[in-house]
């Protein structure tokens, strides 16, 4: 009898592994709302056991882009306007911060390399047609601003909502690139310049910016509202009734 995995590094990084595959998939598009996530096949596809696929699915659900099934698998969640108007309202909560705390430590002598050379490799990518790229060099400015807080918890509680941002602009909602960069240009200057107010001022203006025309694409597209059972409430997928 198979003896069953323990929290040890080698079954950590497993996990880990089907989770970055599980969800890039899904930001991509690759799985879309409504398919059906096996255990079996996807510990077979990972050519690992079902216990590090099984506690990543039950993270991907506490990262919203799952919910969690009776047998031994998961569905890929159905997003609503109700949810990206969330995601907006929360990086207005903590964004807003992260930019002025992060400035407070460049005050105090943190060093924005890593910010910098991010901001650049944003700018090289305007002209790219790899979307999904773009949409990670730009979650990674925002990732780099809240390093330079040096909150853990702050970086922690920004994860999954990072995340749904990649779903949102590296799949579904088009942005103007050069608009978006000069955007982050002028907030990572602020960073740099150690100047709060101003960065603060900034990061309010670059996310209620980009609310309007993400929401203004994904009308029609999406439910628009959750159920009181967490699942949309119409405009429902094609794909969601798909079973095993």
């Amino acid at each position: 009898m198979t003896e069953p995995e323990q929290d040890t590094p080698a079954s950590t990084s497993r996990t880990t592994l089907a989770y970055v595959h599980i969800r890039d998939r899904i930001i991509s598009g690759d799985l879309p709302p409504g398919t059906w996530l096996r255990e079996r096949e996807l510990s077979s596809e990972l050519n690992v056991s079902r216990v590090p696929v099984r506690e990543a699915l039950l993270q991907l659900e506490a990262d919203g882009f799952t919910t969690v099934g009776p047998r031994h698998g998961a569905l890929v969640r159905q997003m609503t306007i109700q949810d990206v108007n969330e995601v907006f309202d929360i990086r207005l909560s903590i964004e807003v911060s992260a930019a002025s705390i992060a400035a407070r430590q460049v005050a105090d002598g943190a060093a924005t390399d890593r910010l910098l050379a991010v901001m650049d490799l944003a700018e090289d990518l305007v002209e790219s047609e790899d979307e999904d790229l773009r949409a990670k060099t730009n979650v990674a400015i925002h990732d780099e601003i809240f390093r330079l807080t040096g909150n853990e918890l702050l970086t922690s509680v920004i994860r999954p909502v990072a995340n749904r941002m990649r779903w949102l602009f590296g799949n579904v909602v088009h942005q103007d690139a050069a608009v978006l960069c000069h955007e982050h240009r002028q907030l990572c200057q602020a960073n740099c310049m150690g100047q709060a107010e101003l960065a603060s001022a900034l990061a309010i203006a670059h996310i209620e910016h980009s609310r309007a025309p993400a929401i203004s694409q994904l009308e029609g597209k999406l439910p628009t509202r959750r159920s009181r059972g967490g699942q949309s409430t119409k405009n429902s997928s094609p794909h969601e009734q798909r079973r095993p």
